[in-house]
């Protein structure tokens, strides 16, 4: 099959000083502050400006180092329609020899991470319908079914007192930005 389309969803950014950076974007630039959390042992942060739409169109990482001139980008991402497309975006980059494909269940997406041939770390992914308090980071198998990751996420994440479904966040967080 081949890879169909995908949309740029989201860039994610590293820091210096995330607590700076994090007042920025949410008191100068008016971001809704979606989630915030650590994730590989670096303060990271969730925001948006338009909750109906995206959890996040941006994200701010803790934990850069060095040299200004290396650049912010953490990673560029891509939303596609569905599992099915996914999968079809991981074969694909397996089929071109692509290095290190990581795919990845976040709860509320699911995610193939990997790099261009440059190291420029790029991501596909396609959302679920739950909402799971992020950062949250785990293996994701896509040699499941559809019905069976899904499960799994509920079975993973159902108890949390913040689990819920994504229109349910939505709605939420559309009040609290309002």
């Amino acid at each position: 099959m081949k890879p169909g389309r995908a949309r740029i969803s989201h860039v994610v950014v590293f820091c210096y000083d995330f607590p700076r950076m994090l007042d920025f974007y949410t008191g100068v630039l008016g971001f809704h502050l979606s989630d915030i959390g650590k994730a590989r042992g670096n303060d990271i942060c969730f925001l948006t400006l338009d909750p109906e739409s995206d959890h996040h169109q941006i994200a701010l990482a803790g934990g850069r180092t060095g040299d200004k001139e290396g650049g912010p980008l953490n990673h560029v991402a891509f939303r596609v329609d569905s599992l099915t497309e996914l999968r079809a975006r991981h074969d694909s980059l397996s089929a071109a020899g692509v290095a290190a494909i990581d795919p990845v269940t976040h709860g509320s997406w699911l995610s193939v991470y990997y790099r261009d041939p440059e190291g420029n770390r790029l991501e596909f992914f396609c959302d679920t319908p739950y909402y799971v308090r992020q950062p949250m980071i785990g293996k994701l198998d896509l040699s499941l079914s559809d019905q069976q990751i899904m499960d799994a996420i509920v079975a993973t994440h159902g108890g949390e007192p913040e689990f819920k479904t994504m229109e349910e966040w939505k709605r939420e967080a559309a009040k609290a930005l309002a």
